[in-house]
């Protein structure tokens, strides 16, 4: 079906009524300044807060998940349901500056499918970020890139742009549901063939507290436990197409 929409924004949020409203208005804010459509989508991952009252309230369609089902299992189902020619998924207590859209089109006009957010290039501002969240990220996205996706510097950032094309073919194909996910659907996009390019990203400094952050061995563990998933998967051929 044909849409007159140029940008799907989907955001996973659970629990994120601090956090809901101030983001939806700073990225509509962005928006209003540009010449294309745009569609907000909120999906509400089985929250137990006002979360879902509150994206409505600002204007954003919500799709409410009746019990928390993960991160993954969120982001997979308001990419299905995006109408834009293009598909961005980012985070709820909007961390990621909007600002980097811009580099997304230009890669999508370079040949990229896919073009994700990294903080780890040279152009890119990790603020004030804490020692300890860098520091997982960091091991995160090394055991990431040397078992299963060489050449990506940043797996796990939150804010990832897809043609919709690329989005629907990827998404239809993905399973996990919680952490990891991000793993698994750069995976898939390589297995489709799909370019993938990084872009810079520039972190916003949080006025809100952020969720407790795991230890070094449990990101390691929870790495290894996804990336042995996304093997799984593949040999069980649950990555074909049908």
């Amino acid at each position: 079906m044909q849409s007159d929409i140029h940008l799907s924004v989907v955001i996973p949020a659970y629990n994120e009524e601090k956090n809901i409203g101030a983001t939806l208005e700073s990225l509509k804010a962005y928006f209003s300044g540009e010449s294309y459509d745009v569609e907000f989508t909120v999906v509400d991952d089985g929250s137990a807060d006002r979360t879902a009252e509150i994206a409505r309230n600002s204007g954003a369609e919500v799709i409410r998940l009746e019990k928390n089902q993960g991160k993954g299992a969120a982001v997979r189902k308001g990419i299905l349901s995006a109408m834009g020619s293009y598909v961005l998924f980012t985070d709820a207590d909007y961390p990621y500056a909007i600002d980097a859209i811009k580099s997304c089109f230009s890669s999508f006009c370079g040949g990229a499918d896919v073009a994700i957010g990294s903080r780890n290039l040279p152009d890119s501002d990790r603020g004030r970020e804490r020692l300890k969240r860098r520091l997982i990220s960091r091991i995160g996205n090394l055991i990431a890139r040397i078992l299963i996706l060489p050449g990506i510097s940043d797996t796990q950032a939150g804010f990832k742009c897809f043609k919709r094309e690329a989005a629907q073919r990827i998404f239809s194909l993905t399973v996990i549901d919680g952490w990891g996910f991000d793993i698994e659907a750069l995976y898939v996009a390589r297995l489709l063939g799909y370019k993938i390019a990084e872009v810079p990203v520039r972190l916003i400094p949080r006025t809100i507290k952020p969720s407790r952050i795991q230890s070094p061995m449990r990101t390691a563990m929870n790495v290894f436990g996804s990336i042995f998933q996304v093997h799984v998967n593949r040999i069980s051929g649950k990555y074909r197409e049908q």
